[in-house]
């Protein structure tokens, strides 16, 4: 699981702006503000890339003599993953780089993740960058505006590799059309898709079969093992059990107080926006055709409040605390993502290796099927070239050699370029601009369960029987080494569970594939820091008159400014419906 395989979590590949707080992350093109939003996108879409022809030139050709290209590092605190003294200015990359490629990197800069993003905006801001260099979405497009990028459509079409074409065509299209300006492709995008995408429950299975009850499917189900959970000290570690972890002191700003996955559960879809019953777009949890599901999730939360499933001090609690209580089983179900298993869930095993962790596909609050909400293609961060770079063909060049040492099943080199097999620490992010199949995780799932299933791992490329054999230590021995592959890579992962939602179409589609308006962009943190006080108010004081107060500020201050573009950008596409087309398939 490349993204998450590190010592500890980074922000890399997140979309970094705030501006996603209402709109989500985006494959979109489109230049911010209503003006530009109205645009057909037609003109985004970019020159057809054969994914089956071979490169018109050499892809990995040897500059000679060897010229030198400047970048920079967004995270250099990741030099604590590298071995044998190296670091982030000289490793296995800046090596193999040189030597196979004839290119030598040379850094401008480097900095901690923490302040990368000041950084890099301050360098677009003082004009002085970079040969090459990775972009957060909201970046890349304040650079292309400024036409500080240079146009990579050539380079692409003749270097570019059939593996680096095939991410970028057909269901992953609209990865090349977010980095694509009037026909022109600006960058090399690294994404993911629904494939590597999903929200979902973890809970302690173990302790589920304890009480007697099944791994729920509705919330009336659910309801009866949180009850169970909070009366019981199924593993004698002694204290209040509060079932429900939740840490809002630190609240980012793409988090609506608790994880996206509770209110799926209400059929209330955050951070995304999808087709009301008119035929035009809303927001997928305060649109008026689905605030009243996020109404009837914030007064269930409320109740488990109420019931002590959720510490009553949780306002105050960081992600510290948050962890703090699953790794002393004072909670036991969460609301998350695909990753858990990866952080913070291992880090219980340190307390007990026999804690049994389950991801749950999305209980139903009323019959009707529930749905992950999700975005079909997310670009997170894009490789690009300055204006006027001297040879852009070697950032194509660089980018498909990483693709072949890291992804392609038929020439990586894993352990060596990506993960240690050892302690699964990050060899990859000494690469300054990573780039992924963003369907590697489901491809690895298919792989890896069925070599678990049949007991033949014959075949597997090295990245998965690395995953087999952590899977197999887990399954076998207990190897806590194991527990992340065991819970992503088999029938029993949280991948799946994201293969259920895809079968049973219950994914729910972000429709709006654009940048953020320019009005997401000034009214998005205003509503966000009303939205805070409401949850916390209605959640531990239950008068949900505060949430329609809500509603009035949101409906005047937000939807006035913004749902206009967003519909008239979904009519310039003639309502194309991304929902439908993933219903269809």
């Amino acid at each position: 699981m490349k993204s998450k395989s590190i010592v500890k979590p980074l922000s890399l590949a997140l979309c970094l702006s705030l501006s996603l707080t209402m709109a989500a992350c985006s494959k979109g093109n489109e230049d911010s503000g209503n003006e530009n939003a109205t645009k057909t996108s037609e003109s985004s879409k970019p020159q057809a890339l054969d994914p089956n022809a071979d490169p018109v030139k050499d892809p990995f050709g040897k500059f000679d003599p060897p010229i030198e290209i400047t970048t920079v590092h967004l995270a250099n605190e990741v030099a604590s993953n590298l071995k044998n003294g190296d670091t982030i200015e000289s490793n296995i990359y800046t090596r193999t780089w040189s030597e196979k490629l004839g290119i030598n990197m040379k850094f401008n800069w480097t900095s901690a993740g923490g302040q990368a993003e000041e950084k890099m905006n301050l360098t677009i801001a003082s004009g002085d960058l970079p040969d090459f260099f990775y972009v957060s979405p909201s970046q890349f497009e304040r650079l292309a505006a400024a036409g500080q990028l240079e146009d990579l459509t050539q380079a692409l079409t003749d270097y570019g590799t059939k593996y680096t074409k095939k991410y970028l065509t057909g269901d992953y299209s609209g990865l090349l059309e977010g980095v694509t300006k009037n026909g022109k492709v600006y960058g090399i995008p690294n994404g993911q898709t629904y494939h590597d995408s999903g929200f979902m429950l973890w809970m302690r299975s173990d302790n589920v079969e304890k009480a007697g009850l099944a791994i729920p499917k509705t919330v009336d189900e659910l309801d009866k093992i949180l009850e169970a959970f909070k009366k019981n000290d199924y593993d004698g570690t002694g204290g209040d059990k509060y079932p429900i972890p939740l840490a809002d002191a630190n609240i980012g700003s793409t988090s609506w107080g608790i994880g996206d996955s509770f209110f799926n559960m209400f059929h209330s879809y955050p951070n995304i926006w999808v087709m009301d019953s008119k035929g035009g777009l809303e927001d997928g949890m305060f649109g008026p055709e689905h605030r009243e599901n996020t109404r009837k999730a914030l007064l269930k939360l409320h109740d488990y409040y109420q019931k002590g499933y959720i510490h009553p001090d949780f306002a105050t609690f960081d992600d510290a605390k948050y962890n703090e209580m699953l790794v002393n089983s004072q909670s036991s179900i969460v609301f998350g993502g695909l990753w858990d298993a990866w952080w913070p869930l291992n880090l219980t095993l340190d307390k007990d290796p026999n804690r049994n962790w389950l991801p749950v596909a999305i209980p139903s609050a009323d019959g009707e099927k529930a749905k992950s909400s999700v975005t079909a293609a997310t670009v997170l961060g894009i490789s690009v070239a300055r204006k006027g770079v001297a040879h852009p063909e070697a950032l194509v060049k660089m980018q498909n050699l990483f693709h072949d040492l890291n992804n392609n099943p038929d020439t990586m080199q894993f352990g060596k370029y990506n993960t240690d097999p050892v302690d699964n620490a990050g060899i990859f992010l000494a690469y300054p601009m990573s780039i992924y199949n963003p369907s590697f995780n489901y491809e690895a799932l298919k792989a890896v369960s069925n070599a678990m299933n049949t007991g033949n791992a014959d075949g597997l490329s090295e990245a998965n029987k690395l995953f087999f054999n952590q899977a197999k230590a887990y399954a076998d021995s207990n190897d806590k080494a194991g527990f992340p592959a065991y819970l992503s890579y088999t029938d029993k992962g949280s991948l799946a569970v994201v293969d259920s939602y895809i079968q049973n179409k219950a994914f729910q589609m972000n429709e709006y594939t654009a940048m953020p308006t320019q009005e997401m962009l000034d009214n998005a943190p205003i509503i966000k820091k009303a939205y805070d006080v409401m949850f916390l108010n209605v959640v531990k004081g239950g008068d949900i008159s505060l949430y329609d107060e809500f509603l009035k500020q949101y409906d005047g201050l937000y939807a006035s400014a913004v749902y206009s573009g967003i519909n008239k950008w979904f009519e310039a596409k003639n309502k194309d419906s991304i929902q439908k087309w993933f219903e269809s398939k």
